[in-house]
């Protein structure tokens, strides 16, 4: 009934452009979420959620639009309610769900998107979107249990070029999530440890070195930033400690040295009933490019983290340190 529906009536609004394109396919979608055996409550915050951005992609998307913001918009949802369901110690289920109410109706009165919500709130860290074609992932090392990523992501607008070059290592049987969408996000699910890689504008006046650490925490956790709407329902973020350093050697002259701030993040998911909360570790890497901050930013169990010599601690670290951005990710 969702599949016909939605072919039926949004498709009329958009016949023979892009748009109709994308509903089309965006209904098999809708109806293998209303077909899967969740709780009638589930079932009806999922068609408020999902209404509303099919609504926004009928309406908003000519043939002059962008095909990319679309998937970004169901990509962002999809990502949101498989972490729901499948991420238990990250996500609040009733907080992420009212949530997604409170969305969905300020999407049909206002015309807003979720995507257009992030991206004109500079007080919010977003996903640093890939750009230039698909990321190379190469293993590594003789057991080939870690993986390396290089790839670009979108520049700041006022940046020379494009697209500017990232990479980074993580453990090659960490999950991939937010595909379509051209975010990067991936997941440990044994435990259900993430990586992000961000971005966000530093305020004016400000740069890497002087804006205050209080600000990571505000825009990492911001309800407006792209982990939050991944599902993550967070409380009481602090920056414990804060360290500039430069990402250069004697052996990489003459290529520039390149600022950055590794900081330790301190904050609660809430989880179970809504009552319940678990500490969360999170170790942020970051540089500056014009006037926006890129940041690796990884999210692990704080009794894990805090464990001396734990698995998880020097996983999450290897990732962080690993991280590169500019000349110095072009291997």
């Amino acid at each position: 009934m969702c599949s016909t529906f939605w072919r039926a009536d949004l498709s009329a609004h958009a016949p023979y452009n892009v748009a109709g394109f994308l509903v089309n396919n965006l209904a098999s979608w809708c109806y293998y979420y209303f077909s899967t055996p969740l709780i009638e409550s589930v079932l009806k915050m999922k068609t408020i959620y999902l209404t509303s951005l099919f609504l926004h992609a009928s309406t908003a998307f000519q043939p002059s639009g962008s095909q990319q913001k679309v998937v970004q918009k169901f990509s962002r949802c999809n990502n949101a309610l498989k972490s729901h369901d499948d991420m238990s110690d990250n996500i609040d289920r009733r907080s992420f769900l009212s949530s997604g109410a409170i969305l969905a109706s300020s999407v049909l009165l206002t015309g807003a998107s979720p995507s257009a919500l992030a991206e004109d709130n500079q007080a919010a860290a977003i996903y640093a979107y890939r750009s230039g074609g698909l990321p190379s992932l190469r293993p590594i090392g003789l057991t080939k249990l870690t993986t390396r990523y290089e790839g670009y992501v979108e520049a700041p607008k006022s940046y020379a070029k494009s697209g500017i070059p990232i990479s980074f290592e993580f453990p090659s049987d960490w999950l991939q999530l937010d595909k379509l969408g051209g975010g990067i996000q991936y997941v440990d699910q044994r435990n259900g440890d993430k990586l992000y890689i961000l971005k966000a504008t530093l305020p004016a006046d400000t740069d890497l070195k002087t804006v205050a650490k209080s600000w990571f925490a505000d825009v990492i956790l911001s309800p407006e930033g792209d982990v939050a709407r991944s599902g993550v329902v967070a409380e009481g973020g602090r920056i414990s400690r804060s360290q500039m350093t430069t990402d250069c050697t004697a052996e990489d002259a003459p290529r520039p040295c390149i600022g950055r701030r590794r900081m330790i993040l301190k904050y609660d998911t809430v989880t179970g009933s809504g009552v319940q909360t678990v500490e969360r570790r999170g170790l942020i890497d970051a540089y500056q490019i014009d006037n926006d901050v890129y940041m690796m930013v990884t999210s692990s169990n704080a009794i894990k983290f805090e464990q001396k010599g734990s698995r998880e601690r020097e996983t999450v670290e290897n990732i962080c340190q690993s991280f590169k951005v500019g000349p110095a990710a072009l291997s």
